[in-house]
């Protein structure tokens, strides 16, 4: 067995995404993959060669996530070569189905290891490396930074080049990065931007989007999705009416479109969008693989009915002001604003707008041989909707994605003609009021259906917060709950998170039942709830 090197702690992503697989341990949900199309003659010992050093130079890709004591930590093993034997296929299309296969496989966070390659020969100068990782210790920009160095390391491989040699030394490792972020919240550095936050989301809504199926109790995350296109003549005029209130990006155009059909849908002015944000701000992190990208909501008002070119110059700020502040770890933020939660549900927003979240080329060369990166995954619903745009110049081009256990295709389709609905009539009338632009979705669902409001309800708990157990469940419940959290006594009527309950604290009230050979339903446990409710599902 590869020995343990360090334990070292885990970053705030890293810490969600062991609560997330304490929910669903068998998911392949957070895997990336990617397919390298090798097309030349290749020297597979090279090859192997190099993406042993690539592993080795970074100590996330030989790490894995433990609970010790009440904290989720990495520990980085010792590195080994790799093994790459070579399989066999009798087509590129054959290939890459397995591909998909093996990118569809669940990881084990504890045991590891967390990166697995796999290498295909469809031909004597054609083959297929795999790659598939957990997001846990890569994201997208990782990939990229794995092809650059793979590639670099191939091509000198090749020459007979000691590898180690190749490559400057890595300044920072992925733990440097998780130590440097729990410091910087420790010292009160990151203090100015939770104030930030709590200023911006105060009072903020949370209406649940209007969904067509009830939510299954093990959402399968499959998905319906229809293609979105923004014509480059729409955005560009509209970022040229908008010019008076700072440079407005292609993007900054699509959300604030999208803002306006989720305010026109859900019949709610208060709308927060996720998006997803790098992270990298200091240049030593742009060339290390690891897990940095972090979600940032952006939240519009369009109380006012304002016309499209003020949500444009608010959608601006707010993008800006997102991004300035966006070093708060999401879940965190969740945690510091005390947002309801509950299960099955992201809390804060159920939406996310991403813009080039890949860092792959299209085309690579390393002594020799061409490399065409190919994704393998089918597109997975982390949110309930997820609109994902490519860009090129002023022209947006992606996908609406939604979950299918949610959603039809009839609703994704909807809301794909409604985004490019509302910006052809803001481009025609940049000054047409929200209310008065063209919404297919929120204009054929008006009268169909009445809107799914899953506002919270209010709960007829007794005030006697102490009120003492009335049966056993209770009563262990209750010393858990005292145990996790550090308190001395606990009602069976006060609600988890209100009593200072944290996501890491609810797993370990699940850990300590099952070591007493009670299963507590993980789901249920990681949403609002009272001892007596908890104990009523048992």
């Amino acid at each position: 067995m590869t020995e343990d090197l360090y334990v070292l702690p885990a970053s705030y992503g890293q810490q969600r995404l062991w609560l997330l697989e304490q929910i669903d341990p068998d998911t392949p949900l957070y895997n990336e993959a990617v397919g390298l199309r090798l097309r030349g003659p290749l020297d597979t010992a090279a090859l192997t060669a190099a993406m042993s050093e690539v592993v080795a130079r970074h100590e996330v890709l030989r790490s894995v996530l433990e609970l010790e004591g009440a904290e989720v930590v990495q520990v980085v093993r010792e590195a080994e070569p790799l093994a790459l034997p070579v399989h066999e296929a009798d087509s590129h299309e054959l290939a890459l189905a397995q591909a998909r296969e093996l990118a569809a496989v669940p990881f084990d966070l504890g045991r590891g290891p967390l990166v697995r390659c796999r290498l295909t020969r469809t031909g004597p100068d054609d083959h297929l490396f795999t790659v598939v990782v957990h997001h846990a210790v890569a994201d997208g920009w990782s990939l990229g930074v794995l092809l650059a160095e793979l590639t670099a390391l191939y091509t000198e491989a090749v020459r007979g080049t000691d590898l180690s040699t190749v490559l400057p030394e890595l300044a920072v490792q992925y733990a440097d990065f998780a130590a440097w972020q729990k410091e910087r919240l420790d010292t009160g550095e990151l203090d100015g931007q939770l104030d930030h936050w709590r200023e911006r989301l105060a009072g903020v809504a949370q209406p649940a989007l209007p969904t067509d199926r009830v939510p299954a109790a093990a959402p399968e995350r499959g998905t319906v999705q229809a293609p979105l296109r923004l014509p480059a003549a729409m955005v560009r005029q509209l970022r040229a009416v908008a010019g008076d209130t700072g440079d407005v990006t292609p993007f900054m155009v699509a959300l604030a479109a999208y803002a306006v059909v989720l305010a026109r849908w859900t019949r709610s002015p208060d709308v927060v969008v996720g998006l997803p944000f790098a992270g990298r701000g200091q240049e030593e992190l742009e060339s290390l693989v690891g897990f940095f990208v972090n979600t940032v909501p952006v939240r519009v008002d369009l109380s006012a009915d304002p016309e499209f070119t003020a949500v444009l110059g608010q959608v601006r700020g707010r993008c800006v002001d997102a991004y300035g502040n966006a070093d708060v770890p999401f879940e965190l933020l969740v945690e510091t604003l005390k947002l309801p939660r509950r299960s099955g549900r992201t809390p804060l927003t159920q939406t996310m707008l991403a813009v080039n979240n890949t860092w792959l080329p299209d085309r690579a060369e390393a002594a020799g041989v061409t490399i065409e990166p190919t994704t393998l995954l089918q597109e997975r619903a982390h949110f309930e909707i997820t609109i994902d745009l490519d860009g090129d110049g002023d022209e947006l081009t992606g996908a609406v994605v939604l979950q299918a256990d949610l959603f039809t295709q009839e609703t994704a389709d909807l809301l794909a003609r409604s985004v490019t609905a509302v910006l052809r009539g803001a481009a025609m009338a940049p000054g047409t009021k929200v209310s008065a632009l063209p919404c297919p979705l929120a204009d054929e669902r008006a009268a169909a259906r009445e809107e799914a409001e899953t506002a919270p309800v209010t709960s007829m708990r007794p005030t006697g917060a102490a009120q003492a157990p009335r049966s056993a469940t209770e009563i262990m419940l209750a010393r858990l709950w005292t145990e996790v959290l550090e308190r001395d006594t606990v009602g069976v009527h006060e609600e988890f998170y209100a009593a200072g309950g944290n996501s890491l604290r609810a797993v370990r009230v699940v850990m300590r039942a099952r070591e007493q050979g009670v299963e507590l339903p993980m789901e249920r446990v990681l949403g609002e709830h009272t001892i007596r409710e908890l104990a009523e599902l048992l």
